[in-house]
């Protein structure tokens, strides 16, 4: 009984210790003014974070982000700039999670919300090709 209660042992053992070595852990993309117009590839799960420049003092601000498809929005949240003064310039951030393999191609519009049918000063824009996750093996010592 203890011989095949120890094999049992060791066979789910080796099945988990093969699961947690062929799974790639989910990455976050870091992204700013520099990559619009862009176009990255990502692995479903992965985060996608966009840092933008911002004044709301000015009654300007990034509306919300257009043509999500495959991609969840998980905040979208403002970050005072370095100089610690009213009206100086800051950064907007948004935080996505790619869902579902696909193509998507994000905009944001800086614009004034209160001024209707006007064109936005500034566009972001990047097109991500969202893929399944792969299986390798997990080896530290490997180089991407």
């Amino acid at each position: 009984m203890l011989r095949h209660f120890s094999r049992k042992s060791l066979a789910l053992l080796m099945l988990l210790l093969s699961f947690f070595l062929f799974v790639t852990q989910a990455k976050t993309l870091l992204l700013d003014d520099s990559d619009d117009s862009s176009h990255l590839c990502v692995y479903v799960g992965d985060t996608v974070t966009i840092k933008l420049a911002s004044n709301p003092s000015t009654g300007y601000s990034w509306g919300q982000p257009e043509g999500i498809a495959h991609l969840q929005l998980l905040s979208a949240q403002p970050e005072q700039g370095p100089a610690d003064r009213v009206g100086a310039p800051g950064f907007q951030i948004f935080s996505f999670k790619a869902t579902e393999a696909g193509e998507s191609t994000l905009s944001l519009n800086y614009i004034r919300p209160f001024e209707k049918n006007t064109p936005a000063v500034k566009t972001f824009l990047v097109t991500l090709t969202i893929e399944p996750r792969p299986f390798i093996a997990n080896n530290p010592a490997a180089k991407p």
